[in-house]
């Protein structure tokens, strides 16, 4: 099995007035292709910031990571907004939907930017749709949905260019303990099916169980649980 994500050495620090906070300490990490891993720690422990250099929203201080064969520290802008679109679904603890498109439009907006012919685009959204159980309110706008609904839409969107790996940054962090447990098996049961590689990152140690890797990470270090 290929890797997918492969990381070596990776710090991150940051300058908080004249000293400087190391959130992530040499950290290493290997992800091969159609595995689900789980990453667990408190809040502030730098869980969200590892995502966010996986997905190339943010910059490393020091170190590599190769997805999908290439180094993304070393890409440009340019590259890197094609890398997001093209190669990353992401899903955060907020499901960050458009208030004035409906659930519909909010999947579909990934693959328009991208340039994917609307037909097409619109039939595997709705799919997706069908797949989170949300085909019949396509029409209705994020304020007429609820949290979980919302989140289900979130899901699918991040799956709708089709990326090879999902990165979940507290996906079910906002949600009550029903809706918590429907989303968990959504996702969960879509990556095993499209046949995705995902990290997850919470501060719930029973997802653990779900993952075919995991790890804890604390003071900014990262260790296989």
């Amino acid at each position: 099995m290929s890797e997918v994500v492969s990381i070596k050495n990776l710090k991150k620090t940051y300058k908080s007035g004249i000293e400087n906070l190391e959130v992530l300490q040499n950290v290493c990490l290997d992800v091969n292709g159609g595995e689900t891993v789980v990453i667990t720690g408190e809040s502030g422990s730098g869980k969200s910031t590892l995502l966010n250099l996986i997905g190339g929203l943010d910059n490393a201080t020091e170190g590599v990571i190769v997805v999908d064969g290439r180094d993304i520290c070393r890409l440009n802008e340019n590259e890197l907004t094609d890398y997001r679109n093209r190669y990353i679904g992401f899903i955060f603890q907020f499901h960050y939907l458009l208030n004035d498109f409906n659930a519909l439009e909010n999947v579909l907006i990934p693959a328009l930017i991208r340039g994917d012919r609307y037909d097409s685009a619109e039939s595997r959204a709705l799919t997706l749709l069908s797949d989170v159980g949300l085909k019949e309110h396509r029409h209705h706008y994020p304020s007429e949905l609820s949290g979980g609904e919302r989140q289900r839409i979130a899901v699918a969107r991040a799956l709708m260019n089709e990326p090879p790996l999902i990165l979940a940054d507290e996906p079910l962090g906002n949600l009550d303990e029903r809706n918590s447990r429907v989303v968990e098996d959504i996702l969960f049961s879509l990556v095993e099916k499209y046949r995705k590689t995902m990290v997850l990152v919470t501060h719930d140690p029973e997802l653990a169980g779900r993952s075919d890797k995991y790890y804890k990470l604390g003071h900014g270090l990262l260790e296989r649980a």
